[in-house]
């Protein structure tokens, strides 16, 4: 049965993992094929997550590592919007030796200050493993490499096959603006929300921008516009909001008050028709169950100008960087290593947590059917964009965007000032 709207509190499902769960067990002091010699000693591991599949993948991946290498290593998880915003102050501090991160503009930053270690050797390695759109991600602006891939997820319109047959929607039907708006109507009629959303952390509704402006305005003009060439007082983003604001009344109303996880729930209790959102939380659906899991489906954001069409997806790049301020950064590097090699890959894969991986020498013939949803996303986009707060300056993207994109759902009569204080402070940012 089709949960009816009776309120929007729900229940979050957080692991939460001690820090500094040292050691996770040590086999012989067995050599990494292709290291001559190896790096040995201890070293540890930042995680920017604590929720429990990604928890399962990577201490897996650790517990693998361990046994290959003999090199004892400290998990230390962090919750991710914690991790992300104090990533700066952990850099220049006392750093883990490797941690998880993010590829592009993110990557680059800190790459910039001096901050990551060049794995350029690390590629020479593996990368004939992984295709060429990945090692660009992974570049610095000086030619090096600077991060090794683990997954990737698109963003885009997911939903319940089960609930979407019961309501007698078609949602692979949905192709264009009209289409959603007439399909999020359908779905208010129901008594349900047409498009669960969450702005709590300040980065959730950023995805949802990013796939109006470039549905709108098109790839090229989002990326200049996150890179400073554009204007936000320009009437192609007033226009953004335009549409924006055309999606309020089938929202849930508590958006301010919701994380991603909190939005992620009114899908997964069928309180809400589609949400917006990238196709990592699939694994939060296969925690509650297999049948749960089988029930996501995804769809890309509908077009909105046929002169862009659906020809582009946030499809952010997650993986691996080594600290240049850790303590024992050769051991980081052999880590990464193994992480970007297929056998650590597999070591993940083998968890049974579903993952898309960037190393080529996945199984794609063993994808489920929600991968094989997501992998035609990915195959229908002609541009790749990594997500908003990752394509544009840090210092501007959380402590700016953020706050701005959460005032507007407060007041969305506001978006000309909203964007006036947008472009004042990106002008008033200090040269990088």
């Amino acid at each position: 049965m089709l949960n009816k709207i009776t309120g929007h509190e729900v229940d979050r499902r957080l692991l939460l993992k001690g820090a500094a769960a040292g050691g996770l067990g040590i086999a012989g002091a067995t050599m990494l094929a292709g290291c001559a010699p190896a790096a040995s000693g201890p070293m540890s591991f930042g995680a920017r997550t604590v929720d429990e599949s990604p928890t399962q993948q990577l201490e897996a991946l650790v517990a693998a590592y361990t046994a290959k290498s003999g090199n004892e290593v400290a998990y230390n998880a962090t919750e991710s919007n914690a991790f992300q915003n104090n990533l700066s102050q952990y850099l220049q501090g006392t750093p883990d030796d490797c941690f998880q991160w993010m590829a592009g503009y993110r990557m680059q930053f800190f790459a910039e200050q001096g901050l990551l270690e060049d794995v350029s050797d690390v590629w020479d390695d593996i990368g004939s493993q992984y295709s060429d759109s990945y090692k660009i991600a992974a570049t610095g602006l000086d030619g090096k490499q600077y991060f090794v891939p683990q997954s990737w997820y698109p963003w885009g319109l997911h939903f319940r096959k089960s609930m979407m047959e019961e309501i007698g929607l078609a949602a692979t039907d949905v192709y264009n603006w009209d289409d959603m708006l007439g399909a999020l109507k359908e779905l208010k009629g129901q008594g349900l929300i047409g498009l669960a959303a969450a702005d709590k952390g300040g980065w959730e509704a950023m995805g949802t921008f990013d796939i109006l402006n470039a549905r709108i305005n098109g790839y090229q003009f989002h990326v200049d516009l996150l890179a400073g060439r554009e204007k936000w007082t320009d009437d192609r983003v007033k226009e953004v909001f335009r549409h924006w604001e055309m999606l309020l009344p089938y929202q849930n109303t508590n958006v301010l008050d919701l994380e991603w996880d909190g939005a992620m729930q009114l899908l997964l209790q069928k309180q809400s028709g589609f949400f917006m959102m990238g196709s990592w939380f699939g694994g939060n659906f296969k925690e509650q169950s297999q049948e749960d899991y089988d029930d996501l489906m995804i769809i890309p954001f509908p077009e909105i100008n046929a002169d862009h069409g659906r020809d582009t997806v946030d499809a952010p790049l997650d993986g691996f960087c080594v600290a240049a301020n850790g303590g024992n950064a050769s051991v980081g590097k052999d880590f990464i290593k193994f992480a970007g090699d297929m056998e650590g890959v597999q070591a993940m894969l083998d968890t049974g947590v579903p993952m898309t991986s960037a190393n080529n020498g996945q199984d794609k013939s063993s994808y489920d059917a929600f991968q094989v949803a997501q992998q035609a996303v990915m195959d229908e986009a002609k541009y790749i964009t990594q997500f908003l707060d990752r394509d544009t300056r840090p210092d501007f993207a959380g402590p700016i965007i953020g706050p701005a994109f959460q005032s507007w759902f407060k007041d969305p009569s506001s978006t000309n000032d909203i964007l006036e204080s947008l472009q004042s402070q990106w002008d008033a940012l200090a040269p990088l």
